[in-house]
């Protein structure tokens, strides 16, 4: 049986709970429309971040010079 979807959810929940906090939190700190921009920066961030080291932690490698080693 796959678990692999159970990673995927964990991601999605806390991406949309920190999002959630962001869009709480920054407009406060930073004028409005800035605010709500970096909350959207730190949400698309995060979801890079972690899924880049989701994949490499599964593939072991790059997945982009995996290809490129294999055409060599």
């Amino acid at each position: 049986m796959r678990t692999d979807w159970i990673i995927d959810v964990i991601i999605g929940v806390t991406a949309i709970f920190i999002f959630g906090l962001m869009m709480l939190l920054l407009p406060k700190i930073i004028p409005n429309p800035f605010g709500y921009l970096a909350a959207f920066l730190v949400f698309i961030a995060y979801l890079v971040i972690i899924g880049l080291l989701v994949v490499k932690k599964k593939v072991g490698v790059n997945p982009i010079r995996k290809k490129k080693a294999k055409k060599a």
